[in-house]
């Protein structure tokens, strides 16, 4: 596992991001050089969003007083730990930090492409790429489905007197998002929705949840 620190948090980037990464970015079709560089060029731009994504968590987290907050980033996406109990106001809003951070970096972004066009083609693809990644990923991340940012923020809303209801909502959503994506998405997306969707029943059966590569 790759191991740095970045303000102040230590980040762990296990390999399996990257292979789902190439393999989001298209690298089994990926077969001239042209092709090859703008996969790399994916993978950079994929990277930095997701890293921001999960740094708008880990900033939040320290600044409801968290001094031990750590990055991982594995499987398709990361996960922010922090070591203590949050409110459900500051879970709220640690929650919604992680995709509203990575909405604010696409839009200062697409304002500053606004301004100055690079005049390399592959510069231009990874600007295009990294708009279109932070977008995409914080809309979905927003969705109410545990254990996306949406289910945490729907548990927040909800209560702890109401957790079922929030992973009925979760459930469903899941289940509506795993048939969306199997008439307009590939298989990586509807199995993506389907343990989603799995996990929910599991703990709506109380049994506990099955490992995923998916957090807050």
């Amino acid at each position: 596992m790759l191991r740095f620190t970045l303000l102040g948090f230590p980040v762990g980037i296990h390999w399996m991001f990257w292979v789902s990464m190439a393999l989001l970015g298209g690298a089994t079709s990926s077969n001239t050089p042209e092709a090859m560089q703008a996969l790399l060029g994916w993978i950079v731009v994929g990277f930095l969003s997701i890293l921001i994504h999960e740094l708008g968590h880990a900033l939040t987290m320290r600044h409801y007083g968290d001094r031990q907050v750590g990055i991982i980033l594995y499987g398709f996406g990361g996960q922010a730990q922090g070591s203590r109990h949050l409110t459900r106001q500051e879970s709220f809003w640690v929650s919604a930090a992680g995709p509203f951070t990575q909405i604010a970096a696409a839009v200062v972004l697409w304002w500053l492409t606004d301004l100055w066009t690079p005049d390399q083609a592959l510069l231009r693809y990874m600007l295009r790429a990294f708009i279109n990644i932070s977008l995409f990923w914080a809309v979905l991340n927003l969705l109410p489905i545990y254990p996306l940012d949406g289910g945490h923020i729907s548990m927040s809303l909800f209560g702890p007197m109401r957790l079922r209801q929030a992973l009925i909502l979760s459930l469903v959503c899941a289940v509506g998002m795993a048939v969306f994506a199997l008439n307009h998405f590939g298989l990586i997306s509807v199995l993506f929705f389907g343990m989603f969707a799995f996990n929910n029943w599991k703990q709506l059966q109380g049994q506990p949840q099955v490992p995923w590569m998916m957090g807050r």
